[in-house]
């Protein structure tokens, strides 16, 4: 049988009476008060409320008696049982039309908890069955498989993962068409298995979320490989790349695989803490790399003359100790922008 709770019932009592200028009471199955204008009455027991549930039916009591007053007393059914009781106090001839109102009001709560807590359910399911997905550790079962099917996915089919983060609210219904998972409210993963909508499917985020970034894995054979390179792919996005919204994993495989192979690397840590603090010189870093290590291109896109660049880079060196214009030393520095990212 449901239950009402405190705090729906005296968001009923709250917001009524704000336009019923009369005291208000909400009782449990048992008759005990649970929302109430006079809050001292919270938890007693109503004895107009017992009757109407003993009864099965309206109670009016036309005048104050010494355990009760004068008012209207409607039980509240739901499902055949009677889950509560709504009580107004007054004359009674005026008070029913008020009576009837806060019943329909209660009812209609009743049902939007219903609906809420049928939709989060539906949701954290959803979301067990993705993470599950998503751990490398999972076999792909029969039970599984069938599982996934519910959600538009054929385990048994290669996949790509299409992996959104953006800086305003993701709808979760985005792809209608396509399965797609929330990781949070501004980030979502689409599994994907016809390699042909991935263009127009990227073109469709990009119109409808202008800021997100889009990183995009290679195909297959399970969907936590999938979600690995992806997010592999965003974090080298958004630590190397300065005003590029979309990466896949192909273009990065080779340095994504080396922060996956050294994600432990405190070496790279020191050298993020080293540069955190200055934007400036990450930025001009980005961007040099965005440009292919091309001074005059770097300096006209940073809009600083070709000297300012090499000063910077230069103290880039001195800073860290690893110098741009080195291979091997820029390999470490990009290691550096990648582990800044979370």
């Amino acid at each position: 049988m449901y239950e009402l709770t405190h705090n729906q019932a005296q968001t009923i009592v709250d917001r009524m009476m704000m336009d019923i200028p009369y005291n208000i009471n909400i009782m449990d199955h048992t008759g005990r008060i649970i929302g109430s204008g006079n809050k001292r009455r919270i938890g007693t027991l109503h004895h107009g409320a017992c009757k109407a549930i003993r009864q099965g039916q309206t109670v009016e009591i036309h005048k104050d008696e010494e355990l009760v007053k004068k008012g209207i007393n409607l039980p509240i059914e739901w499902n055949g049982h009677i889950i509560g009781v709504v009580g107004i106090s007054g004359e009674v001839t005026e008070m029913r039309p008020f009576g009837n109102i806060l019943k329909s009001a209660v009812i209609l709560l009743i049902e939007q908890n219903i609906a809420l807590e049928k939709a989060n359910l539906k949701n954290n399911l959803k979301q067990e069955f993705f993470s599950l997905l998503i751990d490398s550790d999972t076999t792909y079962t029969k039970e599984l498989i069938s599982q996934a099917l519910t959600y538009g996915i054929e385990l048994t089919k290669s996949s790509q993962i299409i992996y959104v983060e953006s800086s305003s609210e993701i709808a979760e219904d985005m792809m209608k068409s396509l399965p797609s998972f929330r990781m949070s409210n501004y980030s979502l993963c689409i599994v994907v298995q016809e390699t042909d909508k991935i263009e127009a499917l990227q073109q469709t985020i990009a119109n409808q979320y202008p800021n997100a970034f889009i990183s995009i894995s290679k195909m297959n054979d399970t969907v936590s490989e999938g979600m690995l390179q992806a997010k592999l792919a965003m974090r080298v996005l958004k630590g190397v790349y300065f005003d590029v919204k979309a990466i896949s994993y192909s273009q990065c495989e080779f340095i994504a695989d080396i922060l996956k192979l050294h994600k432990n690397d405190t070496k790279a840590e020191r050298l993020i803490h080293s540069l955190e603090k200055d934007d400036e010189l990450i930025k001009t870093l980005q961007v040099y790399l965005s440009c292919n290590l091309n001074a005059n291109v770097s300096a006209d896109r940073l809009m600083i003359h070709r000297n300012t660049l090499n000063y910077r880079l230069q103290k880039i060196h001195s800073i860290t100790g690893k110098d741009p214009k080195h291979i091997l030393d820029l390999v470490e520095l990009i290691c550096m922008l990648i582990k800044r990212i979370k």
